[in-house]
């Protein structure tokens, strides 16, 4: 089970306090006041958010900063508004607190490219605002028991000691032993908090993309075509499924007679995510085919396959929409080739390069 150290970076600890400040300036009484029955919690996922992490993680990470105690009650009598949401390329949670009338106390907006890594700042900056309201609630000790005067006349012990009846003595019967003295009351242990596991690996965003490209190295001259993908993408890792087709390439290895090359095949491709940038690596797999054009009759279908990279960069369009710019160099494993009549042949080269731009729709 995993569980979350108090102890947070410099960074977080500033978030949480200009979250206070805000709080402090707008309204003074809204901190280290108690609050009557604590602060409730509301908490929304908007769009583009749907992947973050729930409720439950939020209250977690307050609840590890404040020495295990979840802050959070049902009727409370503050109100904590956190709602989460995609902004192009970055997730924003916008904080409010409100009083109990319903009024605005203050608020924050704070963005991370991390959906995950935003949940644990506003965790911090919320357990921060709430830490002098907790200790407020919390009763204060009792004033020690001021010690009785002391007479300054000496006191008379006879008269005291007449007026006192004489203690009684029950009858004990013979060989009964006298009980032992009571110990002392060990002190109770303290309780432990309620330990609550770890935050579960959050949903995917499905995205599905089409696409235009240029490649070499299949054919002798560059070959356009068009690309589509489907697949699955988390905060810094996706990975998609990929078909492809290569419009028919003229190749004349002599005079008179002409080939069209093709290509037509899919791949797998696993990717990391960092802000707009991505790197990914590619597994593809196909048949190059070889048809006659011009003077040449008949078709052969040949296996490729090839092992690569891709990098490039993602632009977004909008909170479901984005377009991405790649390229890629890919070895070929297996190097389809047409032999022909006086030593020629059609043969691809020992790698082929692709250039694509993209367009990525998610939800």
């Amino acid at each position: 089970m995993l569980e979350r150290s108090p102890l947070r970076h410099p960074r977080l600890n500033i978030l949480g306090w200009s979250l206070a400040l805000s709080l402090l300036l707008v309204a003074p009484p809204a901190l280290g006041v108690a609050p009557p029955g604590g602060a409730r919690l509301s908490y929304a996922r908007g769009p583009g958010a749907e992947g973050c992490p729930d409720e439950q993680v939020l209250r977690d990470v307050v609840a590890a900063q404040l020495g295990g105690t979840d802050p959070f009650v049902d009727g409370g009598g503050r109100h904590v508004e956190v709602v989460l949401s995609r902004k192009g390329r970055h997730f924003l949670a916008e904080i409010a607190l409100y009083d109990a009338d319903g009024r605005r106390l203050g608020g924050q907006e704070l963005t991370n490219a991390a959906c995950g890594a935003l949940v644990e700042d506003v965790g911090t900056a919320l357990a921060i605002v709430l830490r002098p309201a907790r200790s407020a609630r919390e009763p204060a000790p009792p004033p020690p028991a001021s010690p009785p005067p002391v007479s300054s006349e000496p006191a008379d012990p006879a008269p005291v000691a007449a007026s006192l009846p004489a203690p009684e003595v029950s009858p004990r019967a013979p060989g009964a032993a006298l009980a032992p003295p009571c110990q002392p009351c060990q002190p109770a242990p303290p309780a432990r908090p309620v330990e609550r596991p770890g935050p579960s690996l959050a949903w995917p965003r499905f995205h599905v993309g089409l696409g235009a490209l240029i490649a070499r190295g299949l054919a002798s001259a560059p070959a356009v075509g068009f690309s589509a993908s489907m697949g699955a993408r988390w905060e810094a890792f996706s990975l998609s499924l990929e078909g492809g087709w290569h419009l028919p390439v003229a190749a004349e290895p002599y005079r008179g007679r002409t080939f069209g090359v093709s290509w037509l095949g899919g791949s797998v491709v696993p990717c990391g995510h960092a802000a707009w940038f991505f790197g990914c690596a590619i597994v593809t797999a196909g048949r190059v085919r070889h048809v006659g054009m011009v003077n040449v009759t008949g078709e052969l279908k040949m296996l490729y396959a090839g092992l690569g990279l891709r990098g490039g960069l993602e632009v977004p369009i909008s909170p479901h929409l984005a377009a991405q710019l790649s390229g890629e160099l890919l070895a070929n494993v297996s190097r389809p080739a047409l032999n022909l009549a006086g030593g020629l042949s059609l043969s691809s080269t020992a790698t082929s390069t692709v250039g694509a731009l993209r367009l990525v729709a998610s939800f």
